[in-house]
């Protein structure tokens, strides 16, 4: 029986086993960097922690940028024999790599444009930072074979051993020289060992020849798909950019590490999601709504219990320092929203996978404006509690548009 066809008939086994594994390495990264983040606002102050995080912002979307839809385009075309499957690879590697170059010129372009809080240190060490952007094009690349062929554990190996060092760099420089220089560059060498070492874990199947054409073929396949992702992130990564503008680095700082926990928690729905899509590539029409409704169902209850769980543990944030009231409350607020996130990551993939991606390219450009225009007149005013309630009005918005949207497949 072929390698796929084993995969699919172990469907509840093998969702089980790839999504533990991006769990467990989720788990060691989060306590990692959990560790870090309480060092670099203990030893540095919220202040330096803000300077970090709108840093940090910029360069998520950088990571969004280049994921572009590549990896889903690559897993839905890798068919057939192994020397096949390795020419996808080598078109996603390459044209991420040059979407990578083009993104990080961008970012540095645009963070000297922004006006209010981003401060002359921030825009002249951006740089360092976002060369980051280019190793995690590496890893992100070769996390496609680890996705098609439900390897996750390959990966998992990377992520712990480059948070591992990036770690331990970030608390050697806060006790020997903590400044935003020196954050930054822990960040970014971290990344580079991440993205060496899912090289060193994809061979033998490292691709040797390149081809600039089937690159750009690959990348224009991918278009609308990642219009889509980059849009996503916007609606959701906007607000920490507008606040940076007109709130003080502290109070980026707070807000920031509250998003950070907050982040942490609606990352089960992605690693899931992670596992569930390349099973759905190859399902038949039946047992692909067999998946996505139970993964939806699934996901929605534990983003109800997730919120009577974490909001009375909010406060335990005060452990990392005390009088983070902007953070508890914060966090607090995101919390509520857990469910409707956790509701939204079936759906979006469900549709992509029915090629819909021109409506969601659509939805998501809306969601972005909806975003930016309600950030642009509430932040002003009334900062951090607008950011957070925004987060949830966007993905309220998002949710109700997935939902109209399936109806109509």
């Amino acid at each position: 029986m072929p390698t796929n066809s084993l995969a699919i008939s172990r469907k509840p086994s093998v969702i089980l086993s790839n999504t533990l594994a991006q769990l467990v390495a989720k788990g060691v990264a989060v306590i990692l960097t959990l560790l870090s983040t309480t060092y670099i606002i203990r030893l540095g102050g919220s202040e330096l922690f803000g300077e970090y995080t709108k840093a940090l912002a910029l360069i998520t979307i950088g990571f969004t940028a280049i994921d572009f839809g590549l990896n889903a385009q690559a897993v839905r075309s890798m068919k057939g024999s192994l020397s096949s499957q390795r020419q996808v690879l080598a078109s996603t590697l390459l044209a991420r790599l040059i979407l990578a170059l083009i993104t990080i010129l961008i970012l540095n372009i645009l963070i000297f444009i922004l006006p209010g809080g981003y401060s002359s240190e921030i825009k002249s060490i951006f740089w360092l930072g976002s060369l980051a952007i280019l190793f995690q094009g590496l890893y992100t690349s070769s996390n496609a074979w680890f996705q098609r062929h439900l390897e996750y554990w390959r990966s998992s190996l990377a992520i712990i051993f480059a948070t591992t060092l990036g770690t331990a760099l970030t608390i050697y420089y806060l006790l020997t020289s903590p400044t935003l220089k020196h954050l930054l560059l822990a960040f970014t060498i971290g990344y580079f060992v991440m993205g060496l070492t899912s090289l060193f874990l994809l061979n033998p199947n490292l691709p040797r020849q390149f081809s600039f054409t089937n690159s750009l073929s690959h990348l224009k396949k991918s278009l609308l798909l990642g219009g889509i992702l980059i849009l996503s992130v916007i609606a959701s990564k906007l607000d920490v950019i507008i606040l940076g503008i007109f709130r003080s680095s502290n109070i980026v700082g707070e807000y920031g590490f509250a998003y950070r926990v907050f982040d942490v928690a609606i990352i089960l729905p992605v690693f899931v999601m992670n596992t569930v899509y390349p099973l759905l590539v190859t399902a038949s029409v039946r047992k692909k709504q067999s998946l996505i409704n139970s993964s939806l169902k699934t996901l929605t209850i534990i983003g109800f219990l997730g919120i009577l769980f974490l909001y009375p543990l909010a406060p335990l944030i005060y452990l990392v320092k005390p009088g983070l009231n902007i953070s508890v409350s914060t966090f607090r607020i995101l919390i509520l929203f857990l469910p409707l996130f956790y509701a939204s990551a079936p759906l979006m993939w469900q549709l992509i996978e029915a090629k819909r991606e021109k409506s969601l390219l659509i939805l998501y450009f809306l969601a972005a404006l909806l975003n930016t225009i309600l950030n642009l007149v509430f932040v002003p005013h009334y900062g951090v509690t607008a950011s957070a309630l925004l987060t949830g009005v966007t993905e309220l918005f998002i949710l109700i548009g997935l939902l109209t949207l399936r109806k109509k497949l």
